[in-house]
């Protein structure tokens, strides 16, 4: 397994950047925001990295919650899109995302002496106040985004299996519950190191889901007599559609888009050292229970294949029981995507107990995060379209999160003269490729929800 690069050391100690010694260094800075209004003093800088308390088997289980979701479901989809040619896109993006999460954390340590400790902070080293805002925004639109989507195809699915019950249930109350409970955790728990246990349970129910959806649509794949409204005939299959690559690119690049969250579950760890195999590992599982989705579902249904693969499936009740557990894994896991987000936002405006006491920071987290939970339901009622608003978010912001701001952020904070050829070439490339993917995946996915609005589906 990959032995984490080597970083910049810090202090001169292996340990300097140790709960304790980040504790003593902030307490000892002075608080100012004369930078473009942005906290500067060593207790931001150090505020959400001070308890390393976590081994590397919960990060593990956390960054396995925060990719292996509903975004399972719609995986099929994007192998139609592009045809068997995007497995081997799984898998090489599973090494590009470890690679990325590799440099970003020595983009991190950049700076002797100090650890900046979320993603707004490493670009506001970079890029000053500019890049700190576009962190902080782009950052807040992709955990925000995911979580949109985790809103919409919960509620459709409680409405539908209601449906099945025969019981009717209008899918803008099934969402609206499911904002309420998602609520409570996220605004309890503070911090990533609060949540590792309910990970764990996300992590069981989600894997479970998969290899039942997997089963399911292998027993019960599409033929010429049974198949999908509208076709005539068994579905087709294709091994690449070069046209369909961009884009999902992009898609794929959202499910493993978790750099906003590295400062902050490395920062949960006690040997944060671990930090580069443990990603390693995580990626490998993650790339796993992708293939174990992807690769039955367009098997079953090929150019057929629905966004969610739910869409497919029979009424079984082992599937309907999967999708339950999806839902509950739902549940678990927007707390790790909302908390990552709001971190960053608390963190610029300072909403922190040693900026403005406990109480205060409080009131705030609360009003806060109760406000972005209001306004993620009212998009996802506005907006109820699973596989597009998906596709949009990862044009938006996953390909700038993936691909673009930690290879960037390396080169400019390391120095491009510091750095091997080699090493540079793959950030060029990987920045580039970024690059297409945003643009071509933003055209394809506007098209999509264009669409898909138009003609009223829901």
């Amino acid at each position: 397994m990959p032995k984490d690069p080597s970083i910049p050391s810090v202090g001169g100690s292996g340990k300097a950047n140790s709960g304790a010694s980040l504790a003593k260094t902030g307490s000892a800075a002075s608080t100012n925001t004369s930078d473009g209004g942005i906290p500067t003093g060593g207790d931001v800088y150090l505020e959400h990295a001070v308890k390393r308390s976590g081994s590397w088997v919960g990060a593990t289980f956390n960054v396995m919650c925060i990719s292996i979701g509903t975004g399972t479901m719609n995986l099929p989809s994007v192998v139609k899109r592009c045809g068997w040619f995007g497995v081997v896109l799984f898998v090489v993006m599973a090494v590009v995302g470890w690679y990325v999460g590799v440099l970003f954390r020595r983009a991190m340590y950049a700076r002797p002496g100090r650890r900046l400790s979320s993603f707004a902070l490493v670009t506001r080293e970079a890029f000053g106040a500019a890049g700190y805002w576009f962190a902080t925004v782009i950052t807040y639109i992709y955990c925000c985004g995911t979580v949109v989507s985790w809103i919409i195809v919960s509620g459709t699915q409680i409405t539908r299996l209601l449906g099945f019950a025969g019981a009717h249930l209008d899918k803008k109350i099934s969402m609206a519950i499911i904002a309420v409970i998602m609520w409570i955790p996220f605004t309890l728990l503070k911090t990533l190191g609060e949540i590792t246990v309910s990970s764990v349970f996300g992590v069981l129910t989600a894997m479970f889901a998969v290899v039942v959806f997997a089963v399911t649509a292998v027993k019960h794949k599409y033929t010429d007599t049974y198949h999908a409204p509208g076709y005539g005939a068994a579905p087709h299959h294709t091994f690449i559609i070069g046209a369909g690559i961009p884009s999902v690119l992009a898609s794929i690049s959202f499910m493993y888009a978790g750099a906003v969250a590295f400062p902050h579950l490395e920062g949960q760890m006690r040997k944060p050292r671990q930090f580069g195999w443990m990603l390693f590992l995580s990626n490998a599982l993650v790339c796993g229970a992708y293939l174990l989705s992807a690769v039955p579902g367009y098997y079953a249904f090929g150019d057929q294949t629905m966004s969610p693969i739910l869409e497919n499936l029979p009424n079984m009740a082992i599937a309907n029981a999967a999708t339950i557990l999806i839902i509950v894994h739902v549940v678990f896991s927007a707390p790790i995507m909302l908390v990552s987000a709001n971190l960053e936002l608390e963190l610029a405006f300072g909403v922190m107990p040693g900026i403005m006491g406990k109480k205060k920071e409080l009131a705030w987290r609360v009003l806060m995060r109760t406000v972005t939970m209001g306004i993620l339901l009212g998009i996802s009622i506005a907006i109820p379209y699973f596989g597009e608003v998906i596709d949009l978010m990862s044009a938006i912001s996953t390909t700038v999160v993936f691909f673009m701001v930690p290879v960037i952020c390396y080169v400019k904070l390391l120095g491009w003269r510091r750095i091997h050829k080699y090493e540079l070439v793959l950030c060029a490339l990987i920045a580039a490729v970024g690059a297409v993917a945003c643009v071509w995946g933003l055209i394809d996915a506007i098209k999509s929800l264009r669409q898909a609005i138009k003609s009223g589906r829901s």
